[in-house]
């Protein structure tokens, strides 16, 4: 049954993208300009990122550069950074991966189109590209999504290892992922006021909520990358969906407030907490969407309604959630 409901979404929303007005997002390279500085015209870059792309310039100093507001001793600081032979080698393995960057730019154009149908009140973000020195995936601010392509190198990338990050982190460095961590920002930075909660089943309906959202931004992604999983890890949590509910059931924490008990359902992490090895972490991504999917299908709400209303033990008892066997 959710296989079916999965396909007639995909079914309707490429039916639907035909009569989506077609937006167009304001895309800027900001590493290619970066790493595009000399001796020569470090001035002027620097006059041109602060006057043209001054919110995120303003970030980016501060933030990435930790900037000292004296200017010469800036321009000195910039130039080691984008001339440091770890920086450089890092870029030049970014700058070959996304070349052509229009398969990515296609992909967050038609889910933000979808969006706008959606909630033609919010504005639509400038979407930035920026290399951060590994210390940002992606973040939202000011009507901007700033996304740092050198999170997102693939999982056998060499820098990766190098930072000594653990594989399971790794795997979620992929391209093929970068749109849905886009998308998950993008909400949180839109309807996060909505939230409220500690225990884990209001954290488990938020994060249904966020993927119910991917999933309807993303029609013609696989199930897989919007979930952030292999294949082998999707296709263990579908066919285990009801042995993952009654485990929460059994071991009573829908209203735990104590993080530590449900926090590897819902962050990246080693292992589920208490479940078979093929188990991934995050699981509760999944059993959070469906609940959302039947709560949407067994209710006259719309996608607006579902992301205002945090009453959670009512979104799971209107769902009449019940995993089959």
């Amino acid at each position: 049954m959710n296989r079916i409901i999965i396909v007639f979404l995909l079914l309707f929303f490429s039916c639907l993208n035909n009569k989506i007005e077609q937006k167009e997002l304001d895309f800027f390279r900001f590493e290619q300009q970066l790493f595009s500085i000399n001796t020569e015209n470090i001035s002027e870059k620097i006059m041109s990122f602060r006057t043209e792309h001054k919110s995120f310039n303003e970030f980016f100093e501060k933030e990435i550069m930790l900037n000292s507001k004296n200017d010469s001793l800036y321009a000195e600081e910039l130039l080691n950074f984008i001339q440091f032979p770890q920086m450089r080698e890092a870029y030049d393995s970014l700058s070959l991966l996304y070349s052509d960057f229009s398969d990515i730019e296609n992909e967050l154009n038609n889910a933000f189109s979808i969006f706008y149908s959606y909630f033609p009140q919010h504005s639509l973000p400038k979407i930035i590209t920026f290399f951060s020195g590994f210390n940002y995936g992606v973040i939202a601010y000011d009507n901007i999504i700033a996304i740092g392509l050198e999170n997102f190198l693939g999982k056998n990338s060499k820098f990766y290892k190098l930072l000594r990050n653990p594989n399971y982190l790794s795997f979620h460095k992929q391209k093929k992922f970068l749109t849905s961590n886009v998308m998950e920002v993008w909400y949180n930075e839109c309807f996060d006021k909505y939230f409220y909660g500690e225990d884990f089943l209001s954290r488990l309906i938020h994060k249904g909520k966020i993927m119910l959202f991917i999933d309807l931004m993303l029609p013609n992604s696989n199930l897989e990358n919007k979930f952030r999983f292999s294949k082998v890890e999707m296709d263990w949590v579908i066919n285990n969906e009801d042995k993952i509910w009654t485990y929460f059931i059994e071991n009573e924490l829908l209203y735990s407030i104590k993080e530590q008990e449900f926090i590897s359902y819902l962050n990246y992490a080693p292992f589920a907490r208490g479940m078979p090895n093929k188990a991934p972490s995050r699981v509760g991504y999944y059993i959070g969407y469906r609940i959302l999917q039947d709560y949407m299908q067994n209710n006259n709400v719309s996608l607006n309604d579902v992301v205002k209303e945090n009453d959670y033990r009512k979104i799971l008892k209107n769902s009449r959630y019940k995993p089959k066997k």
